[in-house]
């Protein structure tokens, strides 16, 4: 066998960005051959400087093109938006660099319903360029859908899926605190509710990834978001929180479809809460998965992103994916070059 790793370049530098580039250098520091990013107080930065290790003479460039490589199927770990219509041309120019894409946007996780002729167009694109695409992370990519899509397995029928996630936003990076709404009034939060500007991207496009997985026509798709409430006054990283104030969301997405069949999603992602990750599956039997404490999203989104990269480079399917089309996710020992 050849000796061999895959080849990575690091784009964008918020905090999973940064939390990607670490875990990929503790990983193995020769797998970074670039890592791209506009802010001013990044660019010309060694990249040792950016996670607290030593100096390693690669620094951060403002621009693709900049990176050089001789890798035959360099793969961009991208880390800039949620939005799917605003994040393709950033990775459309990815795949004119000759990479393909692991991406953090939560939309490109299943954007197949919600972008239908924009998922065709990245579809196109890669497979004319004889590259990947794929969304993923811990929350849409796997615990919510991949995960509970691989659950079902172990029954014969399944009628139902739930999965319930409860994350203590306290203990997660400022922008997910703000995102969720941690210290704005109820009414501030249900004026953004209102308008979909506010909470957690990517339910309902986990739901539909399931569904996409197990061959489930889906009939319609039910979205609720409701704040929750501190009881008392509390500090956490963001801000003081008052009684009355909000200090998270509660967010469900259900699925149906003509003959029953049922995924609900129901994600808790609120200040203090205690912590855990939850599936039932009901079929034949009903068989449960609890992790207790839950999975934590930060460094496990980096793994993600990290080991799906790797399984893209294993598997060499152009087009844009999703986590149903890659197999089994998994960590793959890059001491030697493999194929899957």
């Amino acid at each position: 066998m050849t000796i061999q790793y895959s080849e990575f370049a690091v784009f964008g530098l918020g905090p999973i960005g940064i939390e990607i580039l670490r875990s990929a250098y503790q990983t193995n520091p020769q797998s970074i051959i670039g890592v791209v990013d506009i802010a001013p107080d990044k660019v010309g930065k060694d990249i040792g400087f950016l996670i607290n290790e030593k100096e390693t003479n690669k620094c951060v460039v403002p621009h693709i093109q900049e990176v050089n490589t001789e890798a035959d199927h360099p793969i961009a770990l991208h880390a800039t938006g949620s939005n799917a219509q605003q994040v393709w041309p950033q990775i459309k120019e990815l795949l004119d660099h000759g990479f393909s894409v692991v991406s953090t946007c939560e939309q490109l996780s299943f954007p197949w319903h919600r972008y239908p002729l924009l998922s065709k167009e990245i579809d196109d694109y890669a497979k004319a360029k004889g590259l990947s695409v794929i969304g993923t992370g811990i929350n849409p990519g796997y615990i919510m859908d991949t995960m509970a899509i691989s659950f079902t397995t172990v029954l014969t029928t399944v009628n139902q899926i739930k999965v319930i996630r409860k994350v203590d936003v306290s203990k997660r990076r400022l922008p997910l605190q703000k995102k969720v709404g941690i210290g704005m009034t109820r009414d501030e939060f249900e004026f953004l509710a209102q308008r979909n500007e506010i909470g957690h991207v990517g339910l309902e496009e986990s739901v539909r990834l399931i569904a996409y997985g197990l061959n489930w026509k889906l009939s319609n798709v039910i979205n609720t978001i409701e704040p929750t409430i501190a009881s008392e006054n509390m500090a956490v990283p963001l801000t003081t929180l008052k009684r009355g104030d909000v200090m998270g969301l509660h967010q469900i997405s259900t699925g149906k479809t003509v003959d029953g069949k049922e995924i609900s999603l129901d994600l808790t992602m609120s200040a203090g809460i205690k912590q855990e990750d939850e599936i039932v599956i009901e079929g034949n039997e009903t068989q449960r998965l609890l992790v207790p404490n839950g999975i934590f999203g930060d460094t496990a989104t980096a793994a993600m992103i990290i080991n799906t990269a790797k399984q893209i480079d294993a598997l060499r399917k152009p087009g844009l994916l999703t986590m149903a089309d890659i197999g089994v996710p998994r960590n793959i020992n890059q001491s030697h070059y493999v194929r899957i």
